[in-house]
C-alpha cells in the first residue's frame, strides 16, 4: 500500500492541507502530525489511527480525499464529515478504470489485526514503550486482559507459529549499533529491550530525555521488523502499511537519520512528519 496524495479541507485544526508523497520516503512538514494521522485513519477506516488522539471536530464542509496504490492499482476515495451522525460518507474511485469502486471492499483489503494496526503511526509517548512490546507478546496472560491478545492480534498471537517465531527472534536478535555512539541495543530472554554502553557490554546508565526518545524509537522499528517478519510467514501477500512517523524535534537529532535508514530494511513507505513552526496551521 503506498499513499500518493492527500487533500485535507476543514478537519479540526486544519483548514486547508495538500500534499503529494513519494512512493518511498517522503519527508513533509505538517500543521498538525496527529491531524494527518486522523484523516489518514477516517479515509481509509483504520480505527487505530482514528483512535490516535482525542476526538476532532467534523463539520459539513470536512472533506478528506486520499489517492493510494493498493497491491499496485490506483484507488481515491473521498471522506466528507457527517456531524450529525459523528462519522464520514465514502466514495471510491477506481483511477485506472475511472469507475466507482466499493469502498468496503477496499477496506476489508488493507485491514489489519488491532496489533498491527498500532504499529502504523509512531509518536514519542513515555506511557506506551516499545521496549516492552515483545515481552508482553512473551507472556500475554500476564500483560494482557483475559482474551484481548487474542482479540487484537485476530488469534494468531496465540497460534504455534507465533510463539515459535517470537522464540526465534529473541534469541537470534544481536546486539546493534542503535541510537548513539555510545549505546547498543538488545534484547533480554524475557523479551524486553535494553541498552548498554558500546565499550562495556552490560553496564547500563540512565539516559536523558533526548537518548530516550532515540532508544522508544529504535524498538518501534524493531516491533515492526519483528511483525514483517512473521507476516512473511503467514501471509506473503500482506499488505503492507506505510509507516507514520511524527519526528517533533527528534529530526534535529544527527542520531534520529541512522533509525531513519534502519527503516528502510523493512521495505514499507516511510512518511516522516516534521511540525511546522510557527501558529499558522494553513498549509
Amino acid at each position: 500500500m503506498i499513499l500518493k496524495k492527500l487533500t485535507i479541507e476543514q478537519f479540526g485544526k486544519i483548514e486547508h492541507f495538500d500534499v503529494l508523497f513519494h512512493e518511498q520516503i517522503a519527508a513533509i512538514t505538517v500543521p498538525d502530525a496527529d491531524g494527518i494521522a486522523k484523516a489518514i485513519g477516517l479515509a481509509t477506516n483504520n480505527k487505530s489511527l482514528i483512535d490516535c488522539t482525542e476526538a476532532f471536530t467534523l463539520s459539513v464542509n470536512t472533506r478528506i480525499i486520499l489517492k493510494l496504490e493498493i497491491a499496485g492499482h490506483p484507488y481515491s476515495i473521498t471522506a466528507r464529515g457527517q456531524p450529525h451522525r459523528k462519522e464520514c460518507a465514502y466514495e471510491a474511485t477506481d483511477c485506472r478504470n475511472n469507475t466507482a469502486a466499493d469502498v468496503s471492499l477496499l477496506f476489508r483489503d488493507i485491514q489489519l489485526c488491532e496489533e498491527e494496526e498500532s504499529l502504523i503511526y509512531y509518536r514519542y509517548d513515555p506511557k506506551n514503550a516499545f521496549s516492552k512490546r515483545l515481552l508482553h507478546y512473551k507472556d500475554s496472560e500476564k500483560y494482557y486482559a483475559f482474551g484481548d491478545f487474542q482479540k487484537k492480534t485476530n488469534g494468531s498471537g496465540l497460534t504455534q507459529t507465533f510463539r515459535i517465531y517470537l522464540k526465534e527472534f529473541i534469541q537470534k536478535y544481536e546486539p546493534c549499533d542503535s541510537f548513539a555512539d555510545l549505546y547498543k541495543i538488545g534484547i533480554r530472554s524475557d523479551g524486553s529491550f535494553i541498552w548498554h554502553c558500546a565499550d562495556a557490554p552490560g553496564s547500563m546508565t540512565d539516559l536523558n530525555e533526548r537518548d530516550k526518545k532515540l532508544f522508544d524509537y529504535a524498538c518501534f522499528i524493531d516491533v515492526n521488523k519483528f511483525w514483517s517478519g512473521f507476516e512473511d510467514i503467514r501471509d506473503i501477500n500482506h499488505e503492507k502499511w506505510p509507516m507514520l512517523i511524527d519526528a517533533g524535534n527528534m529530526n534535529e537529532y544527527p542520531d534520529f537519520h541512522r533509525l531513519f535508514a534502519k527503516s528502510k530494511s523493512l521495505g514499507k513507505q516511510l512518511v516522516i512528519m516534521n511540525r511546522q513552526k510557527g501558529k499558522d496551521a494553513k498549509v
